[in-house]
């Protein structure tokens, strides 16, 4: 089924129900503008004066099991000084409430939206009072912090758990069915990587759970003070670190993308020194993991 209709059924039969349930009223919504895939339908709203969002997912591969490892994992990261954008109880009492409607599951969750504004939002303008080099820093810090405490991290139980990449991604990863066969060279290359990252060591100083979406459009910045606050760990799984290492890369070459090669390397290497230097605040990554970020770009 198409989203549009997803849209249409939602809107008609759960919304109001739901909107009431996270204390506010459906005319009240103002809903955020899908990307391409989106798996969710977002909405903001006011809550005793708090910016607040409600999401709600209806792509059935994502189940209410991972929903619930998910909230689990950003209250740890909460309670452990990460700044996220938490999850609140329903009237009920809930952190999820679920509707299903024709047959389709929706899940219903709300966050506190995190204070500040997305740096893209603001034309990639960072505070008139700071230097970029300190959003770089922050930006690798927080990331460094979470990877730290990953290592530590405690699932609910064995069946409230996040999935691994490749289980998160499998339906993306059938190759015959992306890539067209008149491009086998294409195929061979994909699978080659996806084969040599499978076969890399699960070692405790590089593989756990990630973020697994880690760029600027997934965090806010407190602009008095440059604090970050993450959100949107829908895509949050067992992986390597690297891997959310290499978003933060992409997310410094689309600032110089479009200058001359000479000067895109010369940002590029002082980009990542300064994610690096924020991020060994607070994890450390041997030069052997180091290296393979180019493997993951």
């Amino acid at each position: 089924m198409k989203r549009e209709e997803l849209v249409q059924i939602c809107e008609k039969t759960a919304l109001e129900t739901i909107s009431r349930l996270f204390g506010t009223k459906k005319d009240q919504l103002k809903m955020f503008p899908a990307y391409e895939g989106a798996a969710n339908l977002v909405y903001e709203y006011d809550l005793d004066g708090r910016a607040t969002i409600l999401r709600i997912s209806f792509n059935q591969e994502r189940t209410l099991a991972e929903i619930e490892a998910e909230l689990h994992y950003i209250n740890f990261l909460a309670e452990n000084g990460v700044r996220v954008s938490q999850p609140i109880q329903s009237k009920n009492g809930n952190l999820v409430e679920t509707f299903e409607v024709q047959g389709i599951p929706f899940h219903a969750v709300s966050f506190i939206k995190g204070k500040g504004m997305r740096v893209p939002d603001n034309g990639y303008r960072y505070r008139d009072d700071a230097p970029m080099e300190e959003y770089y820093q922050n930006w690798g810090q927080i990331l460094g912090k979470m990877h730290a405490l990953t290592k530590r991290y405690q699932p609910m139980n064995d069946l409230i758990v996040r999935p691994n990449w490749f289980e998160l991604h499998q339906s993306k990863l059938k190759i015959e069915d992306r890539i067209p066969d008149r491009f086998p060279l294409l195929q061979e290359r994909i699978r080659s990587l996806l084969d040599e990252i499978q076969s890399l060591p699960k070692d405790y100083d590089g593989y756990g759970l990630i973020h697994g979406d880690f760029n600027d459009g997934n965090f806010t910045v407190d602009y008095s003070t440059g604090d970050i606050t993450v959100f949107d760990f829908d895509d949050s799984c067992y992986f390597w670190f690297m891997y959310d290492l290499a978003s933060a890369w992409e997310g410094g070459i689309g600032r110089v993308m479009y200058r001359g090669l000479a000067e895109r390397k010369d940002f590029m290497d002082h980009y990542m020194e300064e994610v690096m230097k924020g991020y060994h605040q607070e994890n450390t990554l041997s030069t052997e993991w180091s290296s393979r970020l180019s493997l993951f770009i």
